[in-house]
């Protein structure tokens, strides 16, 4: 009566039916939670056999629902922690769906994600795919003024023009808070041959105090994601949530109805010119 008792009180029957697990099992969990961390205490909290207990151990820990240590010589057994079991459970997300290496899934629900892609690997593959999946639509985006270096170490230059020239065969169009003279500034360190591949493709570029770019983030805003991204350290955060997409939409159109509008498609035209 104890066990059953005890049983209802931790897991309901559909927790038992989604984690697949016998009212034995769920007994022992209980016990370990309990801490009750070696086979000779479980059986006695339980009223199961030690060598029943040893045989269920040894599923759940496969399972990566319990942990084990060793400590001078002997066992002890505890309940997995949260993030050990969110790691083991992506691991076989990841399997299951070949998602690749550097790629992580924090959190998930109804409208709302949050996936991180660290390495150089994992962000090429994230851009490209990024800039087919929103084809035809508008890119607001923000950069601080030192995030060429990780550009540069992720594509080269000649995977950024390759990017800049995908971006443009997917007619996405740019809307972007810069720094004064950042189109001069880029055509000095990328060359004629990324002037020639990113003119065309920004509509807009608004211009702020330089102050408020002492730093190597940016942000990729479109209709339904955003990307948090820290090339120089290769990392970037994709956020999917309608409520976190109106409030940095909301703060972009503040920017931009108190900057100055400056046209860059004139002023790379006229790079252009200067360097033939």
């Amino acid at each position: 009566m104890k066990f059953c008792y005890t049983v209802c009180m931790k897991l309901t029957s559909q927790q038992l039916k989604l984690l697949g697990l016998s009212k034995s099992e769920v007994a022992v969990l209980n016990a370990l939670r309990e801490g009750q961390n070696t086979p000779l205490l479980v059986s006695k909290s339980t009223n199961i056999s030690r060598s029943a207990i040893y045989e269920m151990l040894e599923r759940l820990q496969k399972r990566g629902l319990i942990k084990r240590n060793i400590i001078n010589g002997k066992k002890y057994w505890s309940q997995a922690k949260k993030n050990d079991l969110e790691q083991d459970l992506y691991e076989t997300k990841k399997a299951l769906f070949g998602i690749e290496d550097g790629v992580k899934e924090v959190h998930g629900a109804s409208d709302s994600s949050v996936v991180i892609h660290r390495g150089g690997t994992a962000i090429r593959k994230l851009l490209r795919h990024m800039m087919t999946e929103n084809k035809d639509q508008r890119l607001y985006g923000i950069q601080g003024n030192v995030v060429t270096v990780g550009w540069n170490k992720i594509f080269g230059i000649e995977g950024t023009n390759e990017l800049n020239r995908h971006i443009k065969s997917n007619h996405i169009i740019t809307e972007a808070i810069l720094p004064e003279g950042w189109a001069e500034y880029q055509t000095r360190v990328m060359g004629k041959e990324w002037a020639k591949d990113f003119e065309g493709r920004m509509a807009m570029h608004h211009c702020i105090d330089n102050t408020y770019f002492e730093h190597g983030g940016q942000v990729f805003i479109f209709k339904n994601s955003l990307y948090l991204m820290a090339m120089n350290e290769e990392i970037i955060i994709e956020v999917r949530n309608s409520e976190i997409q109106k409030l940095i939409l909301s703060m972009f159109r503040f920017i931009q109805n108190n900057s100055k509008k400056i046209d860059i498609n004139e002023i790379l035209r006229k790079l252009i010119a200067e360097q033939k």
